[in-house]
C-alpha cells in the first residue's frame, strides 16, 4: 500500500465527505444508464412489438454486458489504476448510450444495450476500492451506505426521468442526453486526484485458484445473485407487473419512484445498522425481510401493491453496505476489488437477465404474481449464507 493510500484511509467520514460525494455522482450516472430502461419498457415494448419474455431478454443482454465489464475490471485496474478504470467506465457507458439513441434497428439496439452494460460494469470494484481507501475502517459501513445512495437515487429518478422523456422529448433523445452527461462526468473525474496510484490485483492464476477454493468467495457469489435478483430483477419488471394489474403506466412509474425515494432515506440508516449490529446480523435481517416482501408482492391485492413496493425498496438498501463490509473484513485489501469483480458478475447476470426473463414468462402465462412468490422463497434461502463469510484468509477479522 502506498503512502498516499495509507494517508487517505485514515480520514474520518466528515473529512472524506466531498470526495465520497464526487465518487457517488459518478456511480449515480452509471446506475441511471442501467435503470432507465425499466420505466421506459412499456413504451419500448409497444414500439418494438415485444412480449413480456422478449422484453426481459433485453435485460439479459444488459446483464451479460455488466458481468463482462465486472470481470474486466481487475485487469483494467491493474494496468491503469482505479481512478482511470472509473473514468473509462463513465466515458464508454456514455458512448454506448449515444449508440443506443441512434440505433435504427433492433439488432443495433441490442448491441448498444450490451455495450452500456459493459461500460457500466467496469465501475463498481473500482468505486468500492476508492471509497474504502478514502475513509478509516470503522466508518466503512457509513461510507459505503453513502456511496449506495447513488443507485437508490437512480431508482427513484429513473421513473420520473422516463415520464419526462416520453412527455416532452422521446426516449431516444433522453438516452442521448444521459450519454453526454456520462462522458462529461468521466472527464471531470479524470481531472481530480481520487484513486491515483490505487491499483487492483491482476487476475493471476494462483490468486484465482485461491479464491475459488475459498467458501467465502462462493458465499459472496450466491449473496449477490439473490440480492440483485430481488432488487434490480424485481425493479425491472415492476412497472409491467403493475400495468398488468390495471394500474396506468404514469401512475405505476410514480409509485415506483416514491418507493425508491423511501429507500433513499433508509440507505443512511442501513450504514448505521451495519456498523452497529455487524454485517452478519444485518445480512440475515435483509434476506428474511426481502423474501417476505417479495412473496407478499405476488399475493397482495392491487390496492396494496404501492405499500409493498415501499417495503421491498427499503429492505433492498440493507444488503450492499453489509455485504461489502463483510467482504472487506474477510479478504485482504489487495483482493477486495478482485473478489468483487469476479463474484458480482455471476449475481448480476442472474438478476439482470434470468430473473426478468423468468418473471416475464410467468406474466405471459397469466400468473405474474406466482413468479414474485417463488422469488421471495428463493431469497429466504440466503439466510444460510452470512456465516460463510469467514474465510481462512482473514481469521483475525472474523468478528462482525
Amino acid at each position: 500500500m502506498t503512502r498516499r493510500t495509507r494517508e487517505t484511509s485514515e480520514r474520518t467520514l466528515a473529512a472524506a465527505l466531498p470526495a465520497l460525494l464526487c465518487v457517488s455522482t459518478l456511480y449515480l450516472l452509471s446506475f441511471l444508464a442501467r435503470t432507465i430502461l425499466a420505466p421506459l419498457l412499456p413504451a419500448v415494448r409497444a414500439e418494438l412489438g415485444l412480449g413480456h419474455a422478449a422484453s426481459g431478454e433485453l435485460y439479459l443482454l444488459l446483464g451479460s454486458g455488466i458481468a463482462l465489464g465486472l470481470l474486466s475490471n481487475s485487469l483494467a485496474a491493474s494496468l491503469l489504476d482505479h481512478r482511470r478504470a472509473a473514468v473509462l467506465s463513465a466515458v464508454s457507458t456514455g458512448a454506448a448510450l449515444l449508440w443506443a439513441a441512434a440505433s435504427g434497428g433492433m439488432e443495433s439496439f441490442r448491441c448498444a444495450l450490451f455495450a452500456v452494460g459493459l461500460g457500466a460494469g467496469l465501475y463498481l470494484p473500482s468505486g468500492v476500492a476508492i471509497v474504502t481507501a478514502t475513509v478509516r475502517t470503522p466508518d466503512w459501513g457509513k461510507a459505503l451506505a453513502l456511496h449506495e445512495l447513488a443507485p437508490n437515487l437512480s431508482f427513484a429518478l429513473a421513473p420520473l426521468l422516463a415520464e419526462a422523456m416520453l412527455h416532452w422529448l422521446s426516449w431516444r433523445v433522453g438516452l442521448a442526453v444521459l450519454g453526454v452527461l456520462e462522458i462529461l462526468a468521466g472527464l471531470s473525474f479524470l481531472a481530480g486526484r481520487l484513486g491515483v496510484g490505487l491499483r487492483g490485483s491482476a487476475p493471476r492464476p494462483g490468486v484465482l485458484r485461491g479464491l475459488m477454493r475459498e467458501p467465502a468467495f462462493w458465499a459472496v457469489v450466491c449473496a449477490f445473485g439473490l440480492a440483485v435478483s430481488a432488487s434490480f430483477g424485481t425493479y425491472s419488471m415492476s412497472t409491467l407487473y403493475m400495468v398488468d394489474r390495471g394500474i396506468p403506466r404514469p401512475q405505476a412509474n410514480g409509485f415506483l419512484s416514491l418507493a425508491r425515494l423511501a429507500a433513499l432515506f433508509a440507505a443512511l440508516g442501513a450504514g448505521w445498522v451495519t456498523d452497529r449490529l455487524g454485517p452478519t446480523a444485518t445480512l440475515r435481517a435483509y434476506f428474511l425481510g426481502m423474501g417476505a416482501a417479495l412473496a407478499s408482492l405476488g399475493l397482495a391485492p392491487t390496492a396494496v401493491l404501492p405499500w409493498l413496493l415501499v417495503c421491498e425498496a427499503v429492505c433492498s438498501v440493507f444488503f450492499f453496505p453489509a455485504c461489502v463490509a463483510a467482504l472487506s473484513r474477510a479478504f485482504p485489501g489487495e483482493l477486495r476489488s478482485l473478489t468483487l469483480s469476479l463474484a458480482v458478475p455471476l449475481g448480476l447476470a442472474l438478476g439482470l437477465g434470468g430473473v426478468p426473463v423468468a418473471l416475464g414468462a410467468f406474466g405471459d402465462a397469466g400468473v405474474f404474481g406466482l413468479g414474485f412468490v417463488l422469488l421471495g422463497g428463493l431469497v429466504c434461502c440466503g439466510l444460510l449464507l452470512p456465516r460463510r463469510l469467514r474465510p481462512r484468509l482473514a481469521r483475525s477479522d472474523e468478528r462482525g
